[in-house]
């Protein structure tokens, strides 16, 4: 068996060969507080045959923010709101009949052993990685487009790769535009999930980037609205609409 073994349940702890990952234990109000997955509406914009081919065709890397700032119980996603988001995308991808996913966790680093390369969605594996909320400091996204490269060195030709990248937008880091020319061209879309007003006053910068796309949301403790957002960019890069958006 490859990779980290997994033991656990929700809001008690991930155990990785041996060492915990996640957050400690969750107070019994925190834990009924966790973020579930969306149920997201169906695709439209083509004939069902055809959804289901190019949703066949995406291979989409979730690179989740785990710096320090996200966590609670004062962070700014204490709940797992991103890790419930990708869980819908991956849900919506399973009724479809197709496509691959990974993960990178990143924080001042993004640590392989936190890293998933693309798999089929029906996979417990990635379900279970997707779930895992490690606590890793600092605030360095390049690192997690550098691991994100390493996973997914090239794509077959027919697929559509598309980098989600969820964060709470505190600080780019460094290097992080040299990472973003070294992906395929609008490959990376920013999902920018900030109760601050402006990242932290680095909004600006963020926006100066080369992404795919760039969603920005000032809430990150309504579950449905950000998992939407999430399958929406996903849906949009394949050629297709998620309609029904969530308020909030």
């Amino acid at each position: 068996m490859t990779g980290p073994r997994l033991f656990g349940i929700r809001g008690v702890g991930i155990r990785a060969n041996g060492r915990v990952l996640t957050k400690p234990p969750l107070m019994a109000a925190q834990m009924q507080s966790q973020a579930l997955p969306t149920r997201l509406p169906d695709l439209t914009g083509a004939p069902p045959a055809v959804q289901r081919r190019l949703v066949g065709s995406l291979v989409v890397m979730f690179a989740i923010d785990g710096s320090g700032s996200v966590h609670g119980p004062g962070g700014t996603d204490p709940y797992g709101t991103r890790n419930a988001a990708c869980l819908s995308v991956v849900d919506l991808m399973q009724r479809y009949g197709g496509g691959r996913a990974g993960v990178v966790h990143w924080g001042k680093t993004a640590p392989e052993d936190l890293a998933l390369p693309p798999m089929p969605v029906r996979s417990g594996r990635l379900r279970r990685v997707l779930a895992m909320q490690p606590m890793l400091g600092g605030t360095n996204p390049a690192a997690a487009l550098a691991r994100v490269r390493r996973l997914v060195p090239a794509v077959s030709p027919g697929q559509t790769l598309v980098v989600l990248l969820l964060t709470d937008g505190q600080d780019l880091g460094d290097g992080l535009t040299g990472q973003l020319a070294q992906l395929p061209p609008a490959s990376v879309h920013l999902l920018l999930v900030d109760p601050s007003g402006n990242c932290f006053g680095q909004e600006t910068a963020w926006r100066a980037l080369p992404w795919g796309s760039l969603t920005r949301l000032a809430n990150l403790h309504d579950p449905q609205r950000v998992a939407w957002e999430s399958g929406a960019v996903i849906a949009r890069c394949i050629g297709l609409d998620l309609p029904g958006q969530a308020h909030g």
